[in-house]
């Protein structure tokens, strides 16, 4: 089987994106803010007290994932006869946007539903529509971690098929941290609270650095007919 650019792309921009966004990703996710007490009064206060931070983490992940999701629908350009790489592309649009949802719910909605509740409402008037935003915010952030985790799994399988040793170094830890994280999940052993969403960010942009890499190095990437 041999490989030949479909079109001639300059991937150097994306691979940048790719990298720093990765890099930042990771970094604004060690100061999110998370919610703290021991009883459900307590805990809704906290999450009161920290909407102001958690709007511009969430506002900065949000911006992430959208440059993230761009990066990799230009890149799919140069890939466009393939139909592996068109199916990642849509998989990981549809994930990004579920991701977006989560982090609307959970930096925005939520924080000025219990701005504007709390101060004359009881918990216990709160507390049901806290926990319909919270379980909304579950809902979306899984199926975009799923969706994205299933783009990730796909793109690797089409970068271990390239000939430099980088792109099968991200494609072999792609399938790892796509296949782990989703059996994780799976199996109940993930949890999308905040340590469990700093994981998984950290784990994806570890893979957004090494193709970010190879496609700075390698300048057009080749795809297979």
């Amino acid at each position: 089987m041999t490989t030949s650019p479909v079109v001639q792309t300059d991937m150097k921009w994306p691979g940048i994106v790719l990298i720093v966004t990765g890099m930042l990703a990771a970094l604004v996710m060690m100061v999110h803010p998370a919610a703290e007490g021991g009883t459900t009064e307590a805990r809704l206060q906290s999450l009161a007290r920290i909407s102001s931070t958690s709007q511009h983490v969430h506002m900065a992940m949000i911006a992430f994932i959208i440059a993230l999701w761009l990066s990799l629908a230009y890149t799919a350009r140069a890939w466009w006869d393939s139909g592996p790489v068109w199916l990642a592309s849509r998989l990981y649009a549809m994930g990004a946007i579920a991701m977006v949802g989560a982090a609307l719910i959970s930096g925005f909605v939520l924080g000025a539903y219990l701005d504007r509740t709390l101060p004359g409402a009881s918990v216990q008037e709160v507390v049901p529509s806290a926990l319909l935003l919270f379980s909304a915010n579950q809902v979306l952030a899984g199926f975009g971690m799923i969706l994205m985790s299933l783009s990730i799994l796909i793109w690797s399988g089409v970068l271990m098929r390239q000939g430099a040793w980088l792109a099968r170094a991200c494609g072999g830890y792609g399938l790892i941290l796509a296949i782990v994280t989703l059996a994780l999940y799976a199996l109940g052993k993930l949890a999308l609270d905040v340590d469990g969403m700093m994981a998984v960010v950290f784990g994806q942009s570890v893979w957004y650095g090494l193709f970010g890499a190879w496609l700075i190095r390698a300048g057009t990437p080749t795809a297979s007919r």
